[in-house]
């Protein structure tokens, strides 16, 4: 079966496919409508798969890691597809993937999944801003870890300590400053980082 045939034979299927944002899709894919479907790239089948996901307009659409394997390229292609599906149709994606940049990327909201359970889930603006990295500095090495009570991981030796934390602003300088630290870069963290942090879970302060 060729391209074209393929989103024939998948437009029979849907009473609500669109033709004419097929045909968009096609060509900002890239995919040739003569070319044999078991001749084409890993990353052209995802695309050619993607497309006939889209082109009905489907109110869910559900995607697990469709962007797996794939080139940094064809990822960013598969990704800006979606990001626009949802800002100019407003439709909702159900979005699974380990690549958690990807999930930072086009996400509204979260669920972060480790061995079977829910570690984490809400908005994802509300998530990040209730984590916070930080780097404390002692005025004296410190020969063991400090114990923030509020910390997920920490790291570093010494005077510097890395420490990722979950908890408001205020209560981790005042947990800091009652360790007689000073907090001297204080960032949102990565989902990754977020995520390592809390699937770890090797902290008992």
């Amino acid at each position: 079966m060729r391209v074209a045939q393929l989103l024939r034979y998948t437009q029979a299927f849907y009473p609500t496919w669109d033709e004419g944002y097929a045909e968009n899709l096609r060509q900002q894919f890239g995919l040739d409508p003569a070319a044999r479907v078991k001749t084409l790239s890993q990353g052209q089948q995802a695309k050619a798969g993607l497309l006939l996901a889209l082109a009905y307009r489907p109110k869910l659409l559900l995607l697990d890691e469709p962007s797996s394997g794939l080139d940094p390229i064809v990822r960013r292609d598969i990704l800006e597809a979606i990001i626009r599906t949802v800002a100019d149709e407003g439709r909702t994606v159900f979005f699974s993937s380990h690549l958690l940049d990807e999930i930072e990327r086009v996400s509204d909201h979260i669920a972060m999944l480790h061995q079977g359970k829910v570690v984490l889930c809400g908005a994802l603006d509300e998530v990040k801003s209730s984590y916070r990295r930080m780097l404390l500095r002692f005025d004296e090495p410190q020969s063991c870890m400090p114990k923030l009570k509020q910390a997920l991981s920490v790291a570093g030796s010494g005077r510097e300590w890395a420490v990722l934390c979950n908890g408001c602003q205020a209560e981790l300088m005042a947990s800091a400053a009652e360790l007689g630290a000073r907090i001297v870069s204080d960032e949102t963290p990565s989902l990754h980082e977020i995520f390592v942090a809390r699937a770890g879970e090797k902290l008992n302060v």
